[in-house]
């Protein structure tokens, strides 16, 4: 297997400017959403209180996105070498391209509409589902980041993580 390309977001983005885009991605994402929250459900008053319930909420939906990470490669059904740390993504060896980005994206595009609903459902604590749910968005920037590089990869490409970041495998063509 050669390396076509390592991907490591800190070195090729910065860590600065990688915390800056994402505190302006969850700014832009929590004025969408209550703007949009503000046209579905016009004249609510909102309440308060339960901020103790936010912050357990927040750790929770922190906790679901790790877990929806993990949830595709385990569905695959094929031995991967894992090493799992406490709130860290588990180390992968030899994923391919398509489940590995099913598991970039999968956290965002499940509970970002869960959350989202959840506000519309209960409307006068709506504010504190969209500040959890663009926390979440702004959690989430590296692994879409990282899935924008995955989808300009080769087709048939596998992927391992290193502790610098992530290694695009391709078949090594025999020479003739």
């Amino acid at each position: 297997m050669n390396c076509w390309k390592t991907i490591n977001l800190i070195k090729d983005y910065g860590a600065v400017r990688l915390l800056l885009t994402a505190v302006g991605f969850m700014i832009l994402f929590f004025i969408c959403n209550f703007l949009a929250f503000g046209l579905l459900r016009p004249n609510i008053s909102l309440s308060d209180g339960h901020v103790l319930a936010f912050c357990v909420l927040l750790v929770v939906t922190l906790f679901v996105h790790k877990v929806i990470h993990v949830l595709p490669m385990f569905c695959k059904k094929r031995k991967k070498e894992m090493k799992m740390y406490f709130l860290r993504m588990p180390t992968w060896k030899g994923i391919p391209k398509t489940t590995m980005l099913i598991s970039t994206i999968s956290p965002f595009l499940f509970i970002t509409p869960v959350l989202f609903y959840a506000g519309l459902a209960f409307p006068r604590h709506a504010h504190y589902f969209y500040m959890i749910s663009s926390i979440h968005a702004g959690y989430c920037l590296p692994d879409l980041l990282f899935a924008l590089h995955l989808v300009k990869a080769p087709k048939s490409c596998l992927i391992d993580q290193e502790s610098d970041g992530f290694d695009i495998l391709v078949k090594k063509v025999p020479e003739s």
